[in-house]
């Protein structure tokens, strides 16, 4: 066996161009496969987390915004926005049957401007009754907030003296919550007090948002989670009978709805997955048949020496092994150097939740992406291996004339 190993890599080396071809074949089908699942895990991993970080069970925002999703290119693509409704309908739908928490959350668009360092999503919140977005703090281990402080999504850039300003507003960060894949990664959070300290300089500074609604009185959505008995649903449309000027949706409904824009991609990606190995597989098999039929004298040369069938068997496979493993490993490592560090850049490119796996999923993907394209190569040269193999040495000799 060792033998047969030595002599099947001594062959590899001295016809490298052969090897070439066919280990370069091999890679794109690891390039495919490893680039392709990754992709796949990653939107997976984003709706996931999407689902989660939501945290309520129906969403209630005015109806302009609603009818122009913009919740969702918030909270999804990272589209700033602001848009807003009387604070009076938060206490209107606490006492409705069926809610059994309800909070308020705030969205301002910081503006591009010497006022605000960066340009980003403010998301207010009442830490006192929120539902929300406290188990990321609590997760993520960020400390209690007073006015000035602020979380930050993980893909906002915090200086070293952790000091942002937002509207002429002088913020502490305290902490910074986890990934999420999602539009909420470039978002900066913060609690009631600031937020109204926020919206009364923007108002003061000209900033006119708040169409009419006085800065104190002015909230963008309210969160509610069911009492236990009451569907989403069912609540959802008792509070748009009950409220025309609201529009009330179920938290399951943008997920369902940001999970069906996902469908074609990962549609996409599966067909370009199974088409590629298809084709992989069959040009392998023809390319392993012209190189068995290039070599059917150094094979008789074997054969006449003493050499046994299952020793030119295992030379065989062995070489296919070889190429393979060459192959897929550097398909893989193309993949990780090209698609790793631009997930940000795919993210935004496909603007859809799109979270990187970790690095034990990353690795046993690549693991499982080098057995795929070994068994493939190996599968795809079983039939000309078999052939030659099991050849007669007379029928060899009629072969090579």
């Amino acid at each position: 066996m060792k033998f047969a190993y030595l002599l099947a890599l001594r062959n590899c080396r001295r016809n490298a161009a052969r090897s070439a071809v066919l280990a370069a074949l091999v890679a794109i089908l690891a390039l495919v496969i490893f680039g392709g699942s990754e992709m796949l895990l990653g939107l997976q991993g984003g709706l996931m987390r999407f689902q989660q970080r939501l945290g309520a069970d129906v969403v209630v925002l005015p109806k302009p915004a609603a009818d122009a999703q913009m919740l969702e290119g918030v909270l999804v693509q990272g589209v700033p926005a602001h848009f807003y409704m009387e604070a009076r309908y938060l206490d209107e739908l606490r006492g409705m049957t069926g809610v059994a928490q309800a909070a308020p959350q705030f969205f301002l668009a910081s503006a591009n401007a010497g006022c605000c360092s960066v340009a980003v999503q403010l998301i207010g919140f009442d830490p006192a009754a929120d539902f929300t977005i406290r188990p990321w703090m609590q997760e993520s281990h960020a400390a209690e907030m007073g006015f000035g402080d602020i979380l930050v999504g993980s893909g906002i850039s915090v200086p070293a003296d952790a000091m942002l300003t937002f509207y002429n507003t002088p913020c502490r960060v305290v902490g910074r919550l986890s990934p999420t894949g999602t539009g909420m990664d470039t978002a900066v959070y913060t609690n009631m007090e600031t937020m109204r300290a926020m919206m009364a300089n923007a108002a003061s500074s000209g900033f006119d948002y708040f169409q009419g609604i006085p800065t104190e009185n002015a909230i963008s959505a309210v969160m509610i989670r069911t009492v236990e008995g009451f569907t989403p649903d069912g609540l959802a449309a008792a509070i748009n009978e009950s409220y025309p000027a609201l529009a009330a949706k179920p938290a399951h409904g943008m997920v369902h709805h940001v999970e069906a824009g996902l469908g074609g991609i990962l549609e996409t990606v599966g067909v370009l997955i199974v088409f590629v190995w298809g084709i992989a597989i069959v040009i392998l098999g023809i390319g392993f048949h012209l190189s068995a039929r290039e070599r059917r004298r150094e094979f008789l040369i074997l054969r006449i020496a003493g050499a046994t069938r299952s020793f030119l068997l295992r030379l065989m496979l062995t070489e296919a092994v070889i190429t393979s493993a060459a192959g897929g490993a550097a398909g893989i490592a193309i993949g990780a150097i090209v698609l790793l560090p631009f997930a940000g850049l795919m993210k935004e490119g496909l603007m859809r939740p799109y979270l990187l796996p970790d690095i034990g999923t990353i690795a046993m993907l690549a693991a499982n992406t080098l057995a795929v394209a070994i068994l493939s190569g190996t599968l795809s040269a079983a039939w000309t291996v078999g052939r030659v193999a099991n050849t007669s040495i007379s029928e060899m000799l009629r072969e090579d004339g």
